[in-house]
């Protein structure tokens, strides 16, 4: 299970790093074309507002594509009175079973969608695979085989990943 996760994680970085690199290179392309038409002090000033600009952007970037968070973490079980008029099938059409989870809409929006892993710290990885009521927010629902077991889980905040796997 490390392994895959480490798997994971290499994985997003390299992808970061090929996106830094690719800015970079176009960065680089436009200052180049600047400097040769540019005065030193318009091509100082440019260079500065570049850099500031780029570092709001990444810092941006980041908080909105964040693929870790300390989420609410609950449980439920295939009962009508906890989902729809055919609890045994989540949302993603699939039977619900062991190592389902499903995801507040909020989540759903943002790239946590139907087969994508999760990683509940403490608790293991988990697959997408069904959406919760409207209501709720920033949340995730691990499926469990009966109502003694979801009720004893409770209510918890948990960091969650979004894992590339």
């Amino acid at each position: 299970m490390t392994r895959h996760l480490t798997t994971a994680v290499l994985t997003a970085l390299a992808a970061a790093l090929v996106c830094s690199l690719a800015a970079l290179a176009a960065q680089a392309s436009e200052l180049s074309d600047l400097k040769s038409t540019a005065t030193p002090g318009e091509y100082r000033a440019e260079v500065a507002r570049i850099v500031v600009t780029d570092q709001e952007y990444l810092k941006r970037l980041e908080d909105q594509s964040r693929p870790v968070g300390l989420l609410t973490v609950t449980a439920y079980n295939a009962e009508s009175s906890q989902t729809d008029s055919d609890p045994e099938i989540a949302a993603s059409m699939r039977r619900v079973r062991p190592g389902t989870i499903a995801v507040s809409r909020d989540l759903f929006d943002k790239g946590w969608v139907f087969g994508r892993k999760v990683r509940i710290e403490g608790l293991g990885i988990f697959e997408i695979n069904d959406l919760m009521a409207a209501r709720h927010d920033k949340a995730i629902d691990i499926f469990l085989g009966n109502n003694q077991q979801a009720h004893a889980f409770g209510k918890r905040r948990a960091r969650v990943a979004l894992l590339s796997i």
